[in-house]
């Protein structure tokens, strides 16, 4: 899968990373979006964690990522993880009604590469 980040200025990853996700989400086609962000998120708050096994688990993290960042989020003040989690299962939700899901290998591709970001930014929240 093409990084769709590629063409993002890493300036921005540095001033804006909520921007930063925002603009790469859009650059995914809309099957695609729910996935990455959902990795991304789930990168920041479970860098060790798997990818889902199927889209049912993809749905089921999601709800596990809203419970976990709204937690985050009163213990440290910072919003990010809030704010991704909620994109991502707005992302994911159309996905519930459509006659076919996309390809799954599609789907974990995305995933895994929005969970290289959240871990990333996990990593820069901390220092």
């Amino acid at each position: 899968m093409e990084d769709p980040l590629a063409h993002l200025p890493r300036e921005l990853l540095h001033k804006d990373p909520l921007g930063y996700v925002a603009r790469g989400a859009q650059c995914l086609p809309k099957e695609l979006r729910g996935a990455w962000l959902l990795g991304v998120v789930s990168g920041f708050l479970w860098p060790e964690a798997p990818p889902p096994k199927d889209l049912a688990a993809c749905f089921r993290r999601s709800e596990g990522a809203w419970r976990e960042a709204e937690a985050y989020f009163l213990e440290t003040g910072l919003d990010f993880p809030v704010v991704v989690s909620q994109w991502a299962k707005e992302a994911l939700d159309p996905l519930l009604h459509r006659k076919r899901e996309p390809p799954w290998e599609r789907l974990v591709l995305a995933f895994q590469g929005g969970q290289g970001l959240g871990r990333y930014l996990r990593r820069r929240a901390r220092d």
